[in-house]
């Protein structure tokens, strides 16, 4: 949860429940036919909304200047100019990476976790250059697209199977939105320019089986069924992983390339990587939420879930419960019962709305009920003064007849919340990715457990090393560990 100030108000969030969201006025700026200069003038514009919805750039380390540097070199590969490309670090620990017009290739630290060396990062951005190279980011510019990026919000709350997808995913979907045939030419482009710049090509397969297991492990984290992730596409127009996992091996089988993997430069370069959100956009520790630069915490019900994304903290619990938590400004001097009722949410039929304390804050609460595609909910809006123009605000959603059982959990999340001290929000520190060389004795459990997950810490570690299950480690290689600094 990154910015406060602007968030998306309940009243245009319900809604949402309702009806699928009409699509943004055309600005008249985009055309499916781009010419480079169009491409990169749109590019430019883009870029920085791109950079304030996925947390900014991340250059701990130099990491963004050794992206670039071998992605200049995946460019000259390709037989393009390295001047007309930009490569970015996001600061988010989504896994993605994607492409805009104009030769903006993206990259996040969460996707970089999962990289085991220099050639699986490669493939990664060799397969986003042959996006711009052969003109599909172009091609797929869509009226209006990128005023959609938030849509992920909505997702949690339709509960729609794309829209989850999206907020998983950050907007890659919308974003990218490549056809089947697209996909597949940009693997085997990816894949003779990473023979073409000397990098083992098998990489490229490999990576994919990563990715594969990661969307299983989320999954599990989740509480769906793993084996479901390859019944159905990640994205709508896309193709299944294990099927661009088959396609690349074809393809590697065509083209082996050179074996220069360089994993341990990769692994010097991501060993102190801030793993999960940073400090300032508000950390995640089991079911509490921590925002050390806004000074406050609160605690989800148990059973719930906790995520954060750059609009909201939303936490899914177990009988349909959700709740939404962001923050806003209120004009100077406004009564927060009225805030809610006339502000915030105006798309609820309110019953009542009334005054309350929450740990020697000012508050105030409202409840109504909704109608929905998934049938009634009952809805209750908390809005917190934190400061005289800055309220924080709890979301509680829950089926009708589900209700009476989640009010109470409802409630200690809401009288959770409360300040932190200088001290507290001090002492918080982000999680980080570090490279230990495995030592005789050690294990795939006994090093996973030294890691500050609270569950499915084995496969958390199998996944962030690229560990089939049932792989053995051995004395003197070097894995990467989560560390709680």
């Amino acid at each position: 949860m990154t910015r406060f100030a602007v968030c998306l108000l309940v009243a245009g969030l319900i809604p949402a429940l309702v009806a699928p969201t009409p699509a943004p006025a055309d600005d008249g700026i985009f055309s499916p036919f781009l010419s480079e200069e169009d491409a990169r003038e749109l590019g430019e514009k883009q870029h920085p909304r791109i950079l304030k919805t996925f947390g900014g750039g991340y250059d701990d380390g130099g990491l963004a200047h050794y992206v670039g540097r071998v992605g200049a070199g995946l460019v000259l590969a390709a037989g393009e100019k390295p001047e007309n490309y930009t490569f970015t670090v996001l600061d988010t620990p989504i896994v993605n990476a994607m492409a805009l017009p104009g030769g903006y290739i993206y990259i996040t630290r969460g996707l970089l976790a999962l990289c085991d060396d220099e050639a699986e990062m490669a493939g990664i951005l060799a397969h986003e250059i042959a996006h711009v190279t052969h003109r599909h980011v172009s091609e797929r510019v869509n009226r209006g697209i990128f005023a959609r990026i938030g849509v992920g919000l909505l997702g949690a709350v339709t509960d729609s199977s794309a829209a989850q997808q999206l907020a998983g995913l950050g907007a890659q979907a919308v974003l990218r939105g490549y056809s089947r045939d697209q996909e597949s030419e940009a693997d085997r482009a990816a894949i003779t320019t990473l023979a073409g710049a000397g990098y083992d090509t098998a990489a490229m397969a490999g990576f994919l089986k990563t990715l594969r297991a990661h969307s299983r492990l989320k999954a599990r984290e989740q509480g769906r069924d793993p084996d479901a992730v390859d019944s159905f596409n990640i994205m709508a127009t896309h193709p299944r992983t294990v099927e661009r996992v088959e396609a690349a091996r074809a393809a590697v089988a065509a083209e082996p390339g050179t074996p220069r993997r360089e994993r341990d430069a990769f692994l010097e370069r991501v060993d102190g990587l801030v793993y999960g959100n940073n400090v300032d956009q508000g950390v995640v520790r089991d079911r509490r939420f921590l925002h050390p630069a806004g000074r406050f915490a609160f605690r989800v019900p148990e059973g719930f879930r906790v995520r954060n994304t750059p609009d909201a903290v939303k936490a899914q619990g177990p009988e349909g419960g959700l709740i939404v938590f962001d923050g806003a400004r209120v004009a100077r001097g406004r009564d927060l019962t009225t805030y809610i009722a006339r502000d915030w949410m105006t798309g609820v039929d309110l019953a009542r709305v009334d005054p309350l304390t929450v740990n020697d804050m000012p508050a105030a609460t409202g409840a109504g009920r909704l109608r929905t595609r998934r049938g009634p909910y009952d809805a209750r809006g908390v809005a917190i003064r934190f400061r005289k123009q800055q309220v924080y605000r709890f979301l509680f959603l829950s089926p009708e007849d589900r209700t009476a059982a989640l009010n109470r959990p409802f409630r200690r999340a809401t009288y959770s919340f409360r300040r932190l001290s200088a001290r507290e929000a001090r002492a918080i520190e982000p999680w980080r990715v570090r490279v230990v060389t495995v030592e005789t004795g050690d294990t795939v459990k006994s090093l996973a457990r030294e890691q500050p997950f609270d569950r499915l810490v084995v496969p958390r570690f199998r996944v962030l090393n690229g560990l089939d299950k049932g792989a053995a480690l051995e004395a003197g290689r070097k894995v990467k560990v989560v560390a709680a600094e």
